[in-house]
């Protein structure tokens, strides 16, 4: 035995530790709580050194704070970081972001939901939303009925979110601002469902009838990787019917 083995105690107790200091980035427990997706009563027992988080809880909370399972062993400051999102900074500056900005029309980590209308038909994304003290990452994949034959490369999605006043601003493209989006979403009022309605406009190269903005929906499908396939079975159902009724200019790329 070595003399570096810590008791179950001490453990809890690092762990409890390092969790605080992270929690001091967001203005409230309750409100990281949410966005967790973990019971207050719960996560208070975890600040408090009472217990420690099941495996997958844990691997939660490290994507969520992008640390490693080493916060259970080591302090903070010496654990190495990762390298900050390169746009973070320059957001926090910019728009005045941050961690004090947080607030109840904060976009949720987790999976959402976000669909696209027009007179003719509509289109289910899904997408991976990744919160940072100072912005929100977005990411995703093309379907592959709309791209058929493409890469994972070629299908993939990335964006950006900042949260202003009553509303999201997200800007997402594929890879070379191809086919990019903008949306300008704000959260709804309905009791136990995480959703958002606005509009979104594509700058890049479309159909004259699809240039012009659409009414769009986000819906957090939270870290429920049951209901996330879910979703993705129907939007793909979803696609194809539209597909077989409509013009192949009707139909969204």
């Amino acid at each position: 035995m070595t003399d570096d083995i810590r008791s179950p105690a001490e453990i809890r107790a690092m762990f409890g530790s390092n969790l605080r200091r992270l929690a001091r980035q967001y203005p409230t427990v309750s409100e990281l709580c949410r966005q967790l997706g973990i019971n207050r009563t719960q996560f208070n027992r975890y600040l408090s050194g009472e217990s420690v988080p099941r495996p997958d809880v844990l691997d939660r909370i490290c994507r969520f704070f992008d640390v490693d399972a080493r916060i259970l062993l080591k302090p903070l400051d010496g654990i190495p970081s990762s390298n900050r999102h390169p746009a973070a900074s320059t957001l926090t500056e910019f728009l005045g972001l941050g961690s004090d900005s947080l607030s109840k029309t904060t976009l949720l980590s987790g999976f959402y939901a976000a669909t696209e209308y027009t007179p003719s038909c509509h289109r289910t994304t899904l997408l991976y939303a990744r919160q940072l003290p100072q912005c929100t990452l977005i990411r995703g994949y093309e379907s592959r009925a709309i791209m058929p034959g493409a890469t994972s490369k070629a299908r993939e999605i990335q964006g950006i979110a900042a949260c202003t006043g009553e509303h999201a601003y997200i800007l997402m493209s594929r890879r070379d601002g191809e086919n990019s989006h903008i949306y300008l979403i704000a959260r709804e009022a309905m009791e136990g469902i995480d959703q958002w309605r606005g509009t979104v406009v594509s700058p890049s190269a479309l159909p004259p009838a699809t240039d012009g903005p659409r009414q769009v929906t986000w819906r957090h499908l939270g870290q429920d990787t049951a209901a996330v396939l879910d979703t993705a079975r129907k939007a793909l159902k979803g696609v194809m019917q539209d597909a077989s009724h409509a013009r192949p200019a009707q139909v969204m790329a």
